[in-house]
């Protein structure tokens, strides 16, 4: 009789499509399991996966729940890390499911809601409402809220939260929709713990920044400062969306905010001028204190730095002029008063550090503002438009450009010793005192012209009544001598006969 041969298992891919979606490749979140593997660069196991694709496409069985993954583009190589989680509140007759990816930098987030669901479960519930995690979005962690301000359900991660989650793994993380609170995974809390710990805070070199002495004038129009400034000012463009940015140096540095470069610090972007020119810009510095980045864009001959306001904060009741690209639409200016100069505080710390100024203007600042300038009447920059608060009006903030220099560590530039026409309030040149005096000659030879066109008006009417009087006069002595000259020729007649 032949041997009985042993019978081999068939290893199982469950990457592949046979075993996907089968329920020995499925995790107890309904996600794929997957292999971790060491990433060399953090040290961290991690769950790779391929960035190109819309993990928020309502598709979510590809998605490693609860676990560090290291997303990585085939298109262009940038690679982030993040944890996804998925959770809900169930609450009769609906149930309402919030999915949410996690990184160092940001929280991106959706919900779904099913209705005609039963008392104890929703398996056989329908999809009625579903879209983006609403602004301001709520989030409570170690016994603190944090009101978090983003566009399309995207949301910067306040930097104190990020650090209370590297160093209270143990704690509970709620996020409330609506009135409704749904928790965040433990396993994800944990798993988001370990990955803040191994990602550096800080990975940038400080850029030299040398900053440049700009003649300005004083009490420009709006349309004035618009046309000067809008040439210094660029959009920028990436796959996730655009924002603005402008150029602060002579070797092309643009600043914008952190939140619009997103967390892919290797990125390129796509750099639009105000002709149209298409350039690319490279991140060189990142702040995670602060909300602003810098980007170096290549063959930036043509862009000339905006003079900055570097010496001093603006007051309240100042006139401002923002400019940027809301909502796609480019080069577009409003203008408004600074409401007030305010510490950041724990308020927001969402943005900024609280040890940072914040300027409060009514000048309109949308989605796709951010990142532009905040200028004074004389055309300098005072801040970095950042954000407004959502459901009210009138309430928008910008960044000082004073702390985001001061963080920078930009040493004030060196005044020459044949400026002597002085220096203004911000730290740049006064206009020249041959172009005031030029102003007032023009102005008194302009006086001078119209007095003399005065004075010819007037005595071409002077003629003109004097003529009218001889008019007059000849007439009254032609009714006059009239009568008398026909008296006498009847006197004239008398005596021939």
């Amino acid at each position: 009789m032949p041997t009985p041969q042993e019978t081999i298992a068939a290893e199982i891919n469950c990457d592949s499509i046979v075993y996907r979606n089968k329920d020995v490749c499925l995790d107890e979140d309904g996600g794929i399991k997957r292999k971790g593997v060491i990433d060399p660069d953090t040290g961290m196991t991690v769950i790779e996966l391929e960035s190109d694709n819309n993990w928020n496409a309502r598709k979510f069985r590809k998605i490693p729940w609860g676990l560090i993954t290291k997303l990585k583009s085939n298109f262009d190589g940038i690679t982030e890390y993040a944890v996804f989680d998925k959770n809900f509140r169930f609450k009769y007759p609906t149930e309402q499911t919030i999915y949410t990816k996690w990184t160092r930098d940001y929280l991106e987030g959706s919900y779904s809601v099913k209705a005609g669901c039963g008392l104890l479960s929703c398996a056989f519930g329908w999809p009625v409402d579903e879209g983006d995690l609403p602004s301001p979005l709520e989030i409570k962690f170690s016994g603190k809220k944090y009101t978090l301000y983003g566009d399309n359900g995207k949301f910067q991660l306040p930097n104190s939260l990020v650090n209370k989650v590297k160093n209270n793994p143990e704690s509970e993380l709620n996020i409330r929709l609506r009135k409704l609170v749904v928790p965040i995974g433990k396993k994800t809390v944990l798993n988001l713990s370990e990955m803040y710990k191994n990602l550096p805070d800080e990975q940038w070199e400080k850029p030299v920044i040398d900053l440049v002495v700009k003649e300005v004038s004083n009490g420009l129009s709006i349309k004035n400062i618009a046309g000067m400034s809008l040439p210094s000012v660029v959009t920028i463009k990436s796959d996730g969306g655009q924002g603005t940015g402008f150029v602060i140096s002579d070797d092309g540095t643009v600043l914008t905010n952190r939140h619009v470069i997103g967390s892919s610090y290797n990125q390129q972007f796509n750099i639009e001028t105000i002709d149209g020119s298409d350039l690319i810009g490279e991140v060189i510095y990142v702040s995670r204190k602060d909300d602003f980045a810098l980007l170096k864009v290549k063959k930036s001959k043509s862009l000339t730095p905006l003079p900055i306001c570097y010496a001093k904060y603006p007051t309240s009741g100042e006139e401002v002029v923002a400019l940027g690209s809301p909502m796609g639409l480019t080069n577009t200016v409003t203008r408004g008063i600074v409401s007030a100069v305010r510490r950041s505080g724990s308020d927001f710390d969402m943005i900024a550090s609280s040890s940072t100024s914040l300027i409060q203007t009514d000048a309109a600042i949308n989605p796709g503002n951010s990142g532009g300038p905040l200028l004074n009447k004389n055309g300098e920059v005072i801040g970095i438009n950042t954000f407004k608060k959502t459901a009210s009006e009138g309430l928008n903030f910008a960044v000082s450009i004073v702390d985001v220099f001061q963080q920078l560590n930009v040493k004030k530039p060196i005044l020459k010793s044949n400026w002597v026409r002085g220096i203004n309030e911000c730290g740049n040149l006064k206009p020249k005192a041959g172009s005031f005096f030029l102003v007032v000659i023009v102005a008194m030879l302009g006086i001078f012209f119209t007095a003399c066109a005065v004075i010819k008006k007037q005595k071409n009417n002077l003629f003109r009544r004097l003529s009218d009087v001889q008019i007059s006069f000849k007439k009254w002595l032609l009714k006059k001598l009239i009568p008398y000259i026909e008296e006498t020729k009847k006197e004239d007649k008398g005596s021939k006969k």
